[in-house]
């Protein structure tokens, strides 16, 4: 059987790309020649970096945050083989699954996405990760005209202000990249550019735009601390991204005096008959209200993967979402 490639961490700051052999597929798995998958930068970049919280604490994350790591959890391609108790797949159907970056993969057909006709799988990619932005508006969905800030314009964040636009809902989007904020502003966005002006002294200077939701998108203590503290009176504030770290804050004043409401959304906080029933959604907007060639800032070969890692952490203004083909 011919050697198959995939993208490797094999320690802290070592990407390499190496051969290995693709198992057979079993009775309820299919095998997929893959097309094109999508970095997804915080998690990889945390693992890469060895600064995920899984590292320090444990828990049920330490059996797949460990080196060697096999990153990625977005791709698209084609089914090549179908095990025998596998009904609803074909070979020849187009498919999303949640597998590692790599030129082919054997995995369970549950995991399997159909996707539909006219979405490419350029588009396609961006299933895992827009559904994860869903997650926000599943636990926190906003009114018709309703302000909402985003904070933190990573690749969730920026899908997830895209999502709350859609909705109808008044967004306000903040960070420090000017690119991003720039991709931010074409959406109709607020811009907020945290480089220039904290969070608290942008609504300081800006009372009555005061946010109803906020949405902590970047998973970083300080900024959870700030979303706390601009949220209005009554208001909620999600905890959207992954927070690496424990930290501390003043529950009374910033919590309790204000009435707030804290929401965590990781995305198993949604059922997955829930997810199940979203996926047409969330493919229709891939396939075209996220406007996602605005986001897609490049298209490269998987062999250039090790050297795509300094970039997404370093050169925030042009790297944002980054697809590998196969």
């Amino acid at each position: 059987m011919p050697k198959e490639q995939r993208v490797i961490f094999e320690a802290q700051d070592i990407c390499k790309i190496e051969s290995f052999t693709l198992p057979q597929a079993g009775p309820a798995e299919v095998r997929v020649r893959n097309l094109a998958s999508l970095i997804s930068p915080g998690t990889e970049l945390a693992v890469l970096r060895h600064r995920h919280r899984a590292f320090a604490t444990g828990g049920r994350m330490a059996n797949w945050v460990k080196y060697p790591f096999y990153p990625g959890y977005a791709s698209v391609g084609i089914v090549e083989e179908t095990g025998k108790d596998v009904t609803e797949l074909k070979a020849g159907d187009l498919v999303w699954h949640p597998s590692p970056h790599s030129t082919a993969s054997v995995v369970a057909a549950e995991c399997c996405r159909l996707v539909p006709a006219g979405v490419a799988a350029e588009d396609a990619v961006f299933f895992g990760l827009a559904q994860i932005a869903m997650t926000s508006i599943r636990r926190a969905p906003s009114a018709l005209g309703e302000k909402v800030l985003v904070s933190g314009l990573g690749l969730v964040g920026i899908l997830c202000a895209q999502l709350y636009r859609i909705a109808g809902a008044d967004v306000a989007a903040a960070d420090y990249s000017a690119g991003r904020l720039q991709r931010a502003k074409q959406f109709g966005c607020e811009t907020i550019n945290l480089g220039a002006q904290s969070l608290e002294e942008w609504y300081a200077a800006n009372p009555a735009a005061a946010p109803d939701l906020v949405i902590e998108a970047a998973g970083i203590e300080s900024n959870i601390s700030a979303c706390l503290k601009v949220a209005a009176r009554g208001g909620r504030v999600v905890l959207l991204g992954s927070p690496r770290n424990t930290m501390e804050i003043d529950p009374y004043t910033d919590i309790h005096l204000k009435g707030l409401t804290v929401i965590g959304a990781h995305e198993h906080t949604v059922s997955p008959e829930q997810r199940k029933l979203d996926v047409p959604c969330v493919f229709e907007v891939c396939g075209g209200a996220l406007q996602l060639s605005s986001i897609r800032t490049h298209v490269v070969p998987y062999v250039d993967a090790p050297l795509l890692y300094d970039q997404l952490e370093q050169n925030l203004d042009e790297y944002l979402a980054v697809v590998l083909t196969y």
